[in-house]
């Protein structure tokens, strides 16, 4: 079968159809005729269509599209033949070093809260032997705290520190609600030891 490259008249697309048919443009549904005499057209078993001029130029000219387009294209590169793998994007030591930093307060943040409520907690339990009025004020206070360090921790996870890894609980709710949990433990378990400690010295 003989086809024949036709010229939108409509958009400029490109689109080879069989001599004397007519088809519809791809690109704008311009009807095309084609002669029923092949002026040195080419001969293919399936039709092939070109992308239009005015769409390409379209494409180039919005800077939308092409800021869309260039971190794609610095991002991809050839992997095997046939193949293409995502590059990650480059970090120089310092900036992975600063994230490292943060990220390394903020662990800490999370291992002094439980610390801190459980020396809260001890003490308030011993000191509740002794005077109500101190005692039980200080274990209110772990437990009102034991839900406030779990947003805190929620809250301040330093996220953008983590450009070349993940942080272990995507989601920052479940990071506060794991933080509340541990704390509840660590906590507890570690007032009653200092208690037991403090009153074994001044009991």
């Amino acid at each position: 079968m003989a086809f024949i490259t036709m010229i939108c008249p409509n958009c400029g697309g490109q689109a080879q159809i069989e001599a004397g048919h007519s088809a519809m443009c791809p690109y704008c549904g311009n009807e095309m005729a084609a002669s029923p005499v092949d002026t040195g057209a080419a001969f293919a078993q399936d039709m092939q269509f070109a992308p239009p001029p005015a769409q390409a130029a379209v494409q180039m000219q919005d800077p939308f599209l092409q800021q869309a387009a260039m971190p794609m294209q610095q991002q991809v590169m050839p992997m095997q033949p046939g193949g293409y793998a995502m590059q990650a994007p480059q970090y120089t030591q310092e900036q992975l070093a600063q994230a490292k930093k943060k990220r390394g307060s903020w662990h800490f943040m999370n291992l002094a809260m439980p610390a801190v409520q459980a020396a809260v907690l001890g003490l308030g339990v011993m000191l509740s032997d002794y005077n109500e009025d101190i005692g039980v004020p200080m274990i209110l206070a772990w437990l009102m705290s034991l839900p406030v360090c779990g947003i805190i921790s929620g809250v301040l996870r330093p996220d953008q520190a983590y450009p070349d890894k993940r942080p272990m609980f995507r989601s920052k709710v479940v990071q506060g609600i794991m933080q509340f949990i541990i704390g509840t433990a660590a906590s507890a378990v570690g007032g009653g030891i200092l208690y037991a400690i403090l009153e074994s010295m001044f009991g």
